[in-house]
């Protein structure tokens, strides 16, 4: 597996008749299993260079706000704009990215292209460590599969040899092997859930990109 085949991949979501945003290979799997996540608008796998981005920070899902998401998304422009960047990451303006991001030390990486960050799953909601239904039903998607094994076959090769640094946030939603803890070419936040990349790993960024 290559680091371009999660483009390849994510190109593929499209709304269903019912206008729910799913990608095709995951739609069996919505429509057996109960679940809360907001399917109203175009999916979230990542946001930045996924392609090129030296720094690639692992999240948990995308976030959804009522008083927040509709307005990322007001029109069929809006929403075109969006798909580009997913579909284009790295040749795309990034931003005009979620205002979440903007207050994150990262942010600055994620505009320049030095940072990605990428989702364990796509779909998003308020708050996944309060939605067990969610969290059950993520081992089960096919896309969330395919985005671990991405991440383990196109990324940790890479990573090894240090051409990436993995910045493990949200490592649980990921389920990575225990060997990995080890392993050169990443780091795993002890603060999973802050909202900042937290001061070691934050340190460890840094010094990768003076050495890139």
């Amino acid at each position: 597996m290559v680091i371009e085949e999660i483009v390849s991949f994510w190109r593929d979501q499209s709304p269903t008749n019912a206008g729910q945003w799913l990608h095709p290979d995951d739609m069996e799997t919505f429509r057996d299993h109960h679940h809360s996540f907001n399917l109203d608008y175009p999916v979230s796998p990542y946001v930045g260079d996924i392609v090129n981005a030296p720094i690639i920070i692992l999240g948990a899902n995308a976030g959804y706000r009522v008083d927040r998401t509709a307005s990322e998304f007001p029109d069929q422009a809006a929403i075109n704009t969006y798909l580009n960047r997913v579909r284009n990451p790295a040749t795309a303006d990034w931003s005009g990215m979620a205002q979440y991001y903007h207050g994150k030390n990262y942010g600055p990486l994620l505009l320049e292209g030095k940072a990605v960050w990428i989702n364990a799953c796509a779909y998003r909601s308020p708050r996944l460590s309060q939605e067990a239904e969610n969290r059950r039903l993520i081992r089960m998607l096919p896309s969330a599969q395919f985005t671990r094994q991405w991440l383990l076959e196109a990324v940790m090769p890479l990573a090894e040899c240090g051409e990436r640094l993995v910045v493990a946030k949200r490592f649980g939603q990921w389920k990575l092997p225990p060997e990995l803890k080890g392993a050169s070419g990443i780091v795993f936040d002890p603060a999973p859930v802050s909202p900042q990349v937290t001061r070691k790993p934050w340190a460890a960024v840094r010094d990768f990109l003076r050495e890139v």
